[in-house]
């Protein structure tokens, strides 16, 4: 997959230099809904953040090629409550995973402003954080976020599939869903075996200068 990505960049400078008839740059930012796949799959997704800017390359009338770098907050989320006469007892784990996202969607115009993308991946691991509550009786008992670097790979690899409007001020909306392509489980530090992929659903908007 590492390969793949970085013979795809080498392989848009050579078009981005040879075919290149018009180029836009932009802005964009919206919402992730994410969620780890393998041991420790849950059922919540974890709400986050992206923004960034990118460089849309056109080649044709319908075909281009957008490198992008983003920022991007990840993750999961679950909760586990428990009910008793005394009362409600929870237990909630945060897991945050901050990336620097670079990826690079090829979009293809089907109809107007609307277009689908598709494109690998590459982020690289800001910080990991995972924070743990304890409560009852209305109140926190424990209260804890602890630094979880040395658990999770320094890169991450992936593949997105997405849909898009344009309109003709340049403003436009798109959707994406980004599939882990490898084990994020730092395993040197982990028990052997462990598998852990990011699954992120992503919904924004942005302008196109």
């Amino acid at each position: 997959m590492k390969k793949l990505f970085f013979l795809t960049v080498a392989m848009l400078g050579f078009i981005t230099t040879t075919y290149a008839q018009k180029i836009n740059y932009g802005i964009k930012a919206g919402t992730n809904f994410s969620n780890i796949s393998g041991d420790t799959e849950v059922d919540n997704y974890r709400v986050g953040l992206y923004g960034g800017l990118f460089v849309e390359v056109g080649l044709t009338d319908r075909i281009s090629i957008q490198p992008e770098v983003l920022y991007s907050s990840q993750g999961a989320h679950e909760t586990f409550k428990t009910f008793d006469a005394s009362g409600v007892s929870s237990e909630e784990y945060t897991l945050r995973l901050e990336y620097l996202n670079v990826p690079v969607m090829f979009k293809y115009k089907i109809y107007n402003g609307l277009n689908v993308q598709v494109g690998p991946q590459v982020g690289f691991l800001l910080n990991a954080d995972q924070k743990t509550e304890v409560g009852s009786y209305g109140y926190t008992l424990y209260d804890e976020t602890e630094n979880i670097n040395e658990y999770i790979t320094d890169v991450n690899f992936g593949v997105n599939f997405g849909l898009g409007y344009e309109f003709n001020n340049g403003l436009f909306f798109d959707g994406r869903y980004n599939l882990g392509a490898i084990n994020i489980a730092q395993e040197d530090n982990l028990s052997k075996g462990t598998e852990l992929k990011n699954h992120t659903f992503q919904v924004g908007v942005g302008y196109k200068f």
